[in-house]
């Protein structure tokens, strides 16, 4: 593996200690399971059933994902569906996912943390992990680009206003 495309990671097992690993940014996410290396350099496919999560973030980072609180205190300021995710051993974990759908994996959903910086980047969550979502708003604005056309196009504001604020 070449330094660029490895990445640090805690991985999360349900009724497990996490444990400090290394992953291909690329190709972690294989058909069957979450390719990882170990420290000790042991190369491991863990089933998608055992993985409760999969936090990206820089060496020490503290394995503190689900003992520190995991929703956020205030409302999002990064763009996207800001989500609550309840897991299958009833932790609840918040995050916010990308406005495009095709970003989010086949296998489970790549979110950013609360409290993200450099200890704690991203989370991978297995769809087989989680046992309800909810959805608790949309920060930003994705169609941005198709308003800002209609208003250069010259379109009066009355076209774009709803008629229930007429």
């Amino acid at each position: 593996m070449s330094s660029s495309t490895t990445k640090r990671a805690i991985l999360y097992r349900f009724d497990r200690q996490p444990s400090e690993s290394l992953v291909h940014a690329e190709t972690y996410l294989s058909e069957v399971g979450v390719e990882i290396m170990t420290r000790d350099g042991n190369l491991q496919s863990v089933d998608y059933t055992e993985v409760k999560a999969l936090c990206f973030g820089a060496e020490g980072a503290p394995a503190d994902l689900f003992t520190s609180p995991a929703v956020f205190e205030r409302r999002p300021k990064t763009a996207g569906l800001w989500t609550s995710f309840v897991l299958r051993d009833g932790d609840v974990l918040e995050g916010v996912l990308p406005h495009n759908l095709l970003e989010w994996p086949k296998q489970g959903y790549l979110l950013t943390p609360p409290r993200s910086g450099t200890y704690r980047q991203r989370v991978f969550i297995p769809r087989l992990a989680v046992r309800e979502t909810v959805l608790r708003g949309m920060v930003g604005k994705p169609l941005q680009t198709v308003a800002k056309k209609s208003v250069q196009r010259g379109a009066p504001d009355t076209d774009r206003q709803l008629s229930m604020f007429d």
